[in-house]
């Protein structure tokens, strides 16, 4: 499928099937920092996700949770 620019993630490249899930569940593991809704998104366990993609996870829990709270805060 020739790369539209209407992707889910914005500025993705195609990529081939075996890559989707890799992408999907890095994406998501970085903005939710949750093994659960990573292992969601690609229908695996969070048992999984978390040996495969937990390089991905951020490590300031902290400050991502801060600045999700403010977006919300800002939505308001």
């Amino acid at each position: 499928m020739a790369y539209t620019g209407r992707g889910a993630i914005k500025g993705l490249l195609p990529h081939g099937p075996h890559n989707v899930r890799d992408v999907l569940a890095t994406h998501i593991l970085k903005h939710t920092c949750s093994y659960e809704q990573a292992s969601y998104a690609i229908q695996d366990t969070p048992e999984t996700v978390a040996k495969h993609y937990g390089r991905f996870l951020p490590q300031d829990k902290a400050a991502l949770a801060a600045e999700t709270l403010n977006r919300v805060w800002l939505a308001a």
